[in-house]
């Protein structure tokens, strides 16, 4: 007896490894899914190009991003540079690469920020329940009401323009779209059976919250998180358009739109090719995004 019943031990492996064989069963068969939905492949595979080609900028750009060189100004595209040069003679094709350095980070930390602070909001107004939710819930609501772009440019207005100062700004405002996500989400779950039955079982309020809901919230927050990215980039973009974002001589593909605009008829290269690192950036993202919402919700696996 004091040496334990074998046959329980059995039980407990095997329960063990029936676990471990679903979750082994389950990553399979997201990929399956995933590798099923062409829209959620080509997004993968332009957001990993855009990304690759970012991270490896020194190496794949033929000339600095920064010094300027007046006797090569507004050469067209050739040989020698790729998509001709702007009205400092600086590369044009170089210079995008270091900016999808600027315009991935930004997205990345941006959502980063946005995602924690949401997240955190929506699992406590939902869970707690009333005052404590009639007030986070009517903070959310108020932010999320106010035009984001107006809110980041007030933000950035004390701030003053800056890099950094676009993550804080950006970062107060795209929190509120999460919030509401996972508010619902916790609404949705808090009552459920599992829920009850982890209650009886003793576990703490935090526990359910961290154990038990918030890992059921997960899908939904990975595609609101990856569809922001594409947001954070787009306005970073719009400010650095308007002189809020990166400051020069800093390569930005929005500051790069707004310098190449009084250059659109004679050397229409200065917006175009920015602007299709833009364009095919977003629709990397949104096609990605788009692609796990239909891999994640059950009701649109079909």
């Amino acid at each position: 007896m004091t040496g334990g019943n074998p046959t329980t031990g059995k039980v407990i492996e095997g329960r063990e490894a029936f676990v471990e064989v679903s979750s082994r069963l389950s990553y399979r068969q997201f990929w399956r899914r995933f590798a099923k939905n062409r829209g959620a492949v080509a997004g993968l595979a332009i957001t990993l190009t855009m990304a690759l080609l970012a991270i490896f900028a020194p190496f794949l750009s033929p000339h600095d991003p920064i010094n300027s060189n007046l006797a090569d100004a507004l050469r067209p595209p050739s040989q020698e540079y790729r998509l001709g040069t702007d009205n400092l003679g600086r590369d044009v094709l170089t210079r995008i690469l270091y900016g999808g350095r600027i315009s991935l980070t930004v997205g990345l930390i941006v959502q980063g920020i946005s995602v924690t602070i949401g997240t955190m909001v929506g699992l406590i107004s939902g869970f707690a329940g009333g005052r404590v939710d009639d007030l986070l819930n009517g903070l959310i609501n108020a932010v999320y009401a106010f035009p984001s772009l107006l809110f980041a440019i007030a933000v950035l207005a004390v701030l003053g323009p800056g890099l950094y100062n676009i993550f804080v700004a950006l970062g107060l405002v795209g929190w509120a779209t999460v919030a509401r996500l996972v508010r619902g989400e916790v609404l949705s779950l808090k009552n459920r059976e599992f829920i009850e039955s982890a209650r009886a079982a003793g576990a703490s309020n935090p526990r359910v919250l961290l154990r038990h809901i918030l890992p059921n919230c997960f899908g939904p927050i990975v595609v609101v998180g990856t569809l922001g990215v594409a947001t954070a980039i787009l306005s970073e973009a719009t400010l650095s358009f308007l002189g809020l974002g990166t400051q020069p001589p800093t390569p930005s593909w929005g500051s790069m739109l707004s310098r190449g605009r009084e250059y659109v008829w004679s050397a229409p290269w200065l917006t175009v090719f920015p602007g299709l690192a833009i364009l095919l950036t977003i629709l990397g993202l949104n096609l990605l995004g788009d692609g796990l919402r239909d891999v994640l919700d059950p009701r649109l696996r079909q």
